[in-house]
């Protein structure tokens, strides 16, 4: 603002005094700004009293509204992304537990202690569930897009079903049906003519069962021709010519629908290995092949009772946790489940579906809820109760819980051994604490992202706030020095003013 600091007395002459007057009112107007700005801060009241700057104002407003914009954005998010980091902490710790208990009682535990653990792990299974559908503002978290449904079922539900729908254990239990077989060895056949034992698979193609593998015959026994695995349905051939000495071995390799594979050794008389099953050496070679063919049988049941129904376990708690709103659970045709040789077609079988949330597999689970925290920079912190990590360690403690440890039974601790085994496997690679530990280091990342963009907002807020500051607030300094100048002017350019304005002939002539 440019301040007169001229004195304008009236002088003769009509347009003359009509300027001076004007230039007084000017000089009160400008001496009414000054205390306007002394007293708001502000040099102007309106954008246009900022002359050329005011472009620069109106930019300057409008970044700054941004970087508020971003930074409200940021505050949810941080808070989104804390919760996020101890949820899935709370559910690797569950998992963690899970596996320890399950480590602590394999093969050194007694019935009690089996019981114990599966009530342990229970009791994890439940608060998982719960923590799957955790909410934040009413909001549940682990349903990516759905985010207001609940994404799993309750864990009675998962493992019972609901008088409707099957649940776990129902699919578990036909799908162990149907690998174990009428005679429970696990869909082989075994037979015997005179001195030869025939092992074979029941049906060509049947998805069930245990598989011979192909090429996998081993050791070395006298007066014996074995042959195979070869054929449809594979089978192997061992057909006496004679006696086998005592120790000597022979064996081969199976495989369970889970995919592990078995080696099954059978010594004559004298165990060969650990693992060997012992047969008896018999007057003639047909009575020896009869005791082979009674060992091939009592390993084959032996594993039905333990790995077989763990691996049954496996394979259907995977097909059943699989299982979304768009993708029904395979299941067993049947009943008869133990003679069945096909799926039943899919969604036909009434089951449970456990995960109802947002399942669609074009969108990544982190990209389903998004949030975006400066001009082209976006993070994601969305999540699914069905992604790898947290399914597979639903199938683990699912299919553990899904098996029964009857008291009184001999096979009880093989169950309890083999199903442990395969949970602790799964939790160990695609399901457990490590896996959901990735999980948990997406959001820590995306938290390191959000903290430096923060640091970033605020240093640019604090930019734009002292660049504002320099065009619209005023010097209150410098405005105080020209009000008091201004003061002084306009004071002693009234009081000539008035002075002159009393002049008259008769006071000229005196």
């Amino acid at each position: 603002m440019t301040v007169t600091n001229s004195m304008f007395p009236f002088s003769s002459g009509i347009i003359r005094n009509q300027q001076y007057a004007r230039m007084l009112l000017q000089m009160r107007g400008q001496m009414d700004d000054l205390q306007q700005q002394i007293a708001s801060g502000k040099k102007s009241q309106t954008f246009g009293g900022l002359g050329d700057m005011r472009v620069s104002s109106l930019t300057f407003r409008n970044q700054t509204g941004v970087t508020d914009g971003y930074s409200s954005v940021i505050d949810l998010t941080e808070i989104r992304l804390k919760i996020m980091d101890q949820s899935t902490n709370e559910l690797r710790t569950l998992v963690d537990g899970a596996r320890g208990t399950m480590l602590k009682t394999r093969g050194t535990g007694g019935y009690p202690e089996i019981t114990a653990s599966v009530k342990q792990v229970q009791a994890q299974f439940e608060q998982m569930v719960t923590s799957l559908n955790a909410q934040h503002e009413g909001l549940y978290l682990y349903s990516g897009r759905t985010r207001d449904t609940r994404p799993v079922v309750d864990a009675n539900t998962i493992m019972w079903g609901d008088g409707t729908n099957a649940g776990l254990r129902q699919v578990i239990d036909e799908r162990r049906q149907a690998d174990l077989g009428v005679t429970g060895l696990g869909r082989m056949t075994t037979s015997l003519v005179a001195s030869n034992v025939t092992l074979a698979e029941d049906a060509v193609g049947n998805p069930f069962g245990i598989k011979l593998v192909a090429g996998s015959v081993g050791g070395s026994m006298s007066n014996i021709t074995v042959t195979g695995p070869a054929g449809a349905p594979p089978q192997i051939n061992f057909n006496f010519t004679g006696l086998p000495l005592n120790g000597e071995r022979i064996s081969f390799s199976v495989t369970l629908p889970d995919g592990k594979t078995m080696n099954l050794g059978f010594a004559a008389n004298e165990a060969g290995t650990a693992d060997d099953t012992v047969f008896n050496i018999g007057a003639t070679p047909a009575a020896t092949a009869a005791n082979l063919q009674a060992a091939i049988n009592s390993r084959l049941s032996s594993i039905g009772q333990g790995e077989l129904r763990a691996a049954s376990g496996l394979i259907a708690a995977r097909q059943f946790f699989a299982g979304s709103v768009t993708n029904p659970v395979q299941r067993v045709a049947g009943p008869p489940f133990d003679t069945s040789i096909a799926y039943a077609p899919v969604g036909s079988v009434p089951t449970v579906i456990w995960y109802r949330g947002d399942d669609d597999t074009l969108v990544n689970a982190r990209d389903t809820q998004r949030a975006e925290i400066d001009s082209g920079t976006a993070i994601s912190l969305g999540a699914r109760a069905n992604e790898t990590a947290l399914r597979d360690s639903m199938v683990a403690l699912g299919m553990f819980l899904a098996e029964d440890y009857p008291p009184g039974f001999a096979s009880t601790k093989d169950r309890y051994d083999a199903a442990s085994s395969r949970a602790i496997q799964v939790m160990n690679t695609t399901g457990g604490p490590n896996a959901i530990l990735e999980m948990n280091g997406d959001f820590g990342r995306a938290g390191a992202l959000v903290l430096s963009t923060k640091t970033r907002h605020e240093d640019r807020k604090v930019f734009l706030t002292s660049v504002l500051a320099e065009i619209e607030n005023t010097n209150k300094e410098e405005a105080i020095l020209q009000l008091t100048s201004l003061q002084t002017t306009l004071e002693a350019s009234y009081t000539i003013t008035s002075r002159l304005s009393q002049l008259s002939l008769v006071n000229y002539l005196r």
